[in-house]
């Protein structure tokens, strides 16, 4: 099977499954690198990747200086390409079976903000401008929902339901899902629906995109990441604060406060419960601090009875 004939073809593959562009950008330039390492070992088949040459080309990657994460990254679409040859029968043998993507087994979520971090950035937008409005309506989407950026500004008018406050979302792999806004986010975003888009839409009255910018135009992801990094400054949180840290806190909050990880699994959509169960490794600190707090024996307390059992 030729190398560059299969890449190409699966590269095609990601966008008719729905991939965000941005995904299908990062899987296009890993595979690249992994063609490359094919080629420089005279491997133009793909008939005769074999597991150890998987192996090796792992090794390689986990030797570079760059984040676990990142090696992940440059590993999981190597396996996604023979995952979709075998199950397309253009294989017999899948070569990645058994390979773990770098960061998975031992990943950590990355930064989440308090409560109280979430309160302050909330409060960040001056809600006397227009383009403050909207992006109060989105911060507070982002946080209720907890929906990625990609779902956010793909998002229509037509996928609103303020009746039942509820968001209909076309996630990764075109999978849809109904998200609650809850009634705060539902206020704002109706607030931006009735005094600012139709003010901005004169410009593009068929646009159909939920939130614009002041030219009519669908609001870009590089217009979100930027504003809210100045919110982040503003509001004096050190920590990095991006788009993806909403959906972060988002689960980790309502993890904290006892929601069950598959009703999370359903809002965040994700296709694998142990894709959300990364999430739970927040959450024994603050089980631990509770427990230090409140438990009888760590606070030097005595039982009653002399220390007799009752039972």
């Amino acid at each position: 099977m030729d190398l560059f004939v299969a890449v190409a073809e699966y590269k095609k593959q990601l966008k008719v499954r729905g991939y965000a562009k941005s995904t299908i950008g990062a899987y296009t330039h890993n595979l690249d690198l992994f063609k490359r390492y094919l080629q420089d070992n005279e491997l133009f088949d793909l008939r005769k990747v074999t597991h150890q040459v998987i192996v090796d080309y792992q090794q390689k990657v986990v030797a570079e200086p760059i984040s676990m994460e990142s090696k992940a990254h440059k590993i999981r679409p190597v396996k996604r390409l023979f995952e979709y040859l075998t199950e397309t029968h253009r294989l017999l043998i899948n070569p990645t079976e058994g390979i773990v993507e770098t960061s998975r087994k031992n990943r950590k979520p990355a930064a989440v903000i308090s409560v109280d971090e979430m309160k302050k950035l909330l409060d960040q937008p001056n809600l006397s401008l227009r383009p403050h409005l909207r992006n109060k309506a989105i911060i507070e989407i982002l946080y209720a929902t907890g929906i990625r950026l990609d779902e956010l500004v793909s998002l229509k008018i037509y996928h609103v339901d303020l009746k039942d406050k509820v968001l209909h979302i076309q996630g990764k792999g075109r999978k849809e899902r109904v998200v609650p806004m809850g009634k705060r986010a539902t206020g704002y975003l109706k607030e931006y629906l009735e005094k600012i888009r139709p003010w901005w839409a004169r410009r593009s009255p068929k646009e159909r995109s939920l939130f614009l910018n002041h030219h009519g135009q669908p609001l870009s992801r590089d217009s979100v990441q930027a504003f809210i990094r100045k919110y982040r400054l503003s509001a004096g949180i050190k920590k990095p604060v991006s788009p993806h840290t909403f959906r972060r806190s988002c689960a980790t909050h309502m993890l904290q406060q006892g929601a069950d990880i598959r009703y999370i699994q359903k809002l965040l959509g994700h296709r694998h419960l142990s894709t959300t169960q990364i999430y739970t490794k927040v959450v024994p600190t603050e089980v631990k601090e509770t427990h230090n707090k409140t438990h009888p024996g760590l606070r030097g307390q005595k039982p009653k009875n002399g220390g007799q059992n009752e039972n």
